[in-house]
């Protein structure tokens, strides 16, 4: 196997968003994942990464990552990327950077964008979350080259698989579930203003431990999520999904048209043979 190290901003020990719980679960795929190393954006060093230049790096999150090391990989290293949202912008969301700015994202022509854009192209694989976030990267970056991407999707362990097998019969209330959040993509307030709209009962939840949250979502009648911004696979879809919700959604939840996404009952072997085709490539 390919000594592979996987560098992000963050990780699940630090904080449990879906970017980071999807970072372990690709790592917990792997043949032996305790093989598999990590290692923080911001504490990374350019003596570090001199001595493991036999190393398959794949980068998660970057935000964190300093301007001469994305240098130092474009020159020196094999390395992949997974891009859960849309780092190409400064606001990682091309929408929040209309919403802020008044005008369409024109990152990719300052000098950061320049270096992100390389970042990119000079990557042996990028992986994406859903096919409409694959396209826009490539209509965006001229550098990326179609064949070098693949869709890769939110990815689960085996063990949320089965828990979610578990509880996906519970009996179910009324209530369509609403997740409570300050980010401005996921559009808390009009959720909510949707469910009033529509006449539907709701609740709005936030702060539950993982498996909670899960167990609360197997008991609602549905999910509504409607985000503001493109949102390239949000798991909670996946997880409402898996546990017989029903979904009111719109059209930035990019995954939701995907074949592999309309039947429940397939999408544990989907997210085992994305694995498989991941790890083919680096084992």
């Amino acid at each position: 196997m390919t000594k592979v190290i996987v560098v992000a901003d963050m990780f699940s020990a630090d904080y449990g968003g879906g970017a980071e719980l999807t970072t372990d679960a690709i790592i917990s795929y792997a043949s032996n994942p305790h093989q598999i190393s990590r290692r923080h954006c911001k504490l990374l060093t350019l003596e570090e990464v001199r001595n493991n230049k036999d190393a398959h790096w794949v980068v998660c999150n970057f935000a964190t990552l300093e301007d001469h090391m994305k240098v130092f990989f474009c020159k020196n290293l094999s390395y992949s990327i997974i891009e859960y949202d849309y780092k190409l912008c400064a606001h990682r969301s091309l929408e929040k950077h209309l919403a802020i700015t008044g005008q369409e994202c024109d990152c990719l022509t300052t000098t950061p964008g320049k270096l992100n854009k390389a970042f990119y192209g000079y990557a042996q694989n990028v992986w994406f979350m859903s096919e409409k976030q694959r396209s826009i990267f490539l209509d965006k970056l001229d550098i990326l080259k179609a064949e070098k991407t693949h869709v890769l999707g939110s990815i689960f362990n085996r063990g949320n698989l089965r828990f979610m097998k578990s509880i996906k019969n519970n009996p179910k209330d009324e209530k369509y579930l609403i997740l409570g959040s300050q980010s401005w993509i996921k559009g808390t307030k009009e959720c909510t203003q949707y469910a009033q709209d529509n006449e539907l009962e709701y609740e709005v939840i936030s702060g539950l431990p993982y498996h909670e949250m899960l167990i609360r979502l197997s008991t609602a009648k549905g999910l509504i999520f409607r985000p503001l911004g493109d949102d390239t696979c949000p798991r909670v879809v996946i997880e409402a999904k898996l546990l017989g919700c029903d979904l009111k959604l719109n059209e930035h939840v990019q995954h939701k048209d995907e074949k592999w996404f309309k039947d429940a009952q397939g999408i544990p072997e989907y997210i085992e043979s994305q694995m498989l085709h991941f790890w083919g490539m680096y084992e």
